[in-house]
């Protein structure tokens, strides 16, 4: 069995800590100072963030460095896939204002099946083609589609196919290239303290290039006015949720950072991070609940947006997954998922064909 590592958990419960400030924190444009600063920071990029680690999730249950795909794993993908797009669906009708991204993350899954068998290399070349077409592509189909009405998931919570693929607020023709990037860090020995040198090195130079690039392209060419999100100026932009190769590149490489960061942490200080490491295995789990809490709130007519409200959140899912990880291994939702996946059969292996012996022949 792989052994689990443990910055990844911590990578993905930042992650987890970011969604909630992006939900239920301060709003960036009313705070000030240092905290200002923080929400700022979490918008757009905690999403990104947990895009790379699904892919480098795949990468891990499929052979790490050394691609072992059979087709029950394609199986287990597809169903996982399924299911997160039915969950997705089904918190979307909750009515709360969050852009739920599992139904995303399940379109996303399906999409890197074909690229499961790929090295690093290729996977870091086709993300970055992706990344630099993709914008492109958003824009147009933004201009030429607006409603597929023959999709039942689209009739249901309007969000279906076409807001998956191309239009919606993650669409994966703009955010596979993080699942891919993920996918191709999952390849790499990520025990190796060169690679995580390098991804420490890289990320802040990724950050730069893409926030960076950004206010000199629209310093240099932008107009007076802000770009509108249909026009092609809008891809000078490097805002959250802008969805364009500036913002593909600076929170790509913010997400390397923090994965390679968490991987020092999580081996110099494990004690003192394990709640974080706790809520990172079970971020279905704590994602899930913090959405019924929201529209729990909503309907209460409770403020759902505050400092005290974030840090409760954090507080209740950090003691939540720390005490449950004393008697379990998953979080309550992953061990579901888990047991639906392990009812997939066994890949049969080819039969050697008989060979006779000498002495039958004679």
């Amino acid at each position: 069995m792989n052994k689990r590592i443990a910055g990844i958990d911590l990578a993905r419960g930042l992650a987890v800590f970011g969604m909630f400030a992006v939900h239920v924190g301060p709003d960036p444009a009313r705070t000030s100072g240092l905290l200002g600063d923080v929400m700022q920071a979490t918008h757009g990029r905690s999403s990104v963030l947990f895009a790379t680690l699904a892919g480098l999730s795949l990468a891990l249950i499929t052979g790490r460095q050394q691609p072992n795909v059979t087709s029950r794993d394609y199986f287990k993908i597809a169903i996982r896939a399924v299911i997160l797009i039915a969950l997705g669906t089904y918190l979307t009708l909750l009515g709360t204002n969050i852009a739920v991204i599992l139904a995303y993350y399940g379109t996303f899954f399906v999409l890197a099946m074909p690229f499961l068998r790929l090295r690093a290399s290729w996977l870091f070349g086709i993300a970055g083609a992706l990344a630099l077409i993709g914008p492109f592509v958003a824009i147009l189909s933004k201009q030429t589609w607006t409603t597929w009405a023959g999709d039942p998931l689209e009739q249901i919570s309007g969000q279906g196919v076409l807001q998956f693929l191309l239009t919606g607020y993650y669409p994966a023709v703009t955010w596979m290239p993080y699942v891919l990037a993920g996918i191709a860090l999952g390849r790499l020995d990520l025990t190796s303290a060169k690679l995580r040198m390098t991804l420490l090195t890289l990320g802040p130079v990724m950050a730069i290039a893409g926030y960076g690039g950004s206010a000199i392209a629209i310093r240099q060419f932008g107009s007076r006015f802000a770009p509108q999100p249909l026009s092609f100026e809008w891809l000078l932009e490097a805002s959250p949720h802008s969805n364009t190769t500036f913002e593909i590149v600076g929170a790509l490489g913010v997400a390397m950072f923090v994965l390679s960061f968490s991987l020092y942490v999580a081996e110099w200080i494990p004690t003192l991070v394990r709640p974080i490491m706790a809520v990172g295995t079970m971020s279905l789990t704590l994602y899930t609940a913090h959405l019924f809490a929201i529209a729990f709130l909503t309907a209460e007519g409770i403020p759902t947006v505050s400092m005290t409200v974030l840090v409760l959140f954090i507080a209740v899912s950090a003691l939540f997954a720390t005490v449950w990880l004393i008697g379990f291994r998953r979080g309550p939702l992953e061990y579901g998922l888990h047991g639906v996946t392990r009812m997939v059969p066994q890949d049969t292996p080819p039969q050697q064909p008989r060979v006779k012996s000498l002495q039958s022949t004679r």
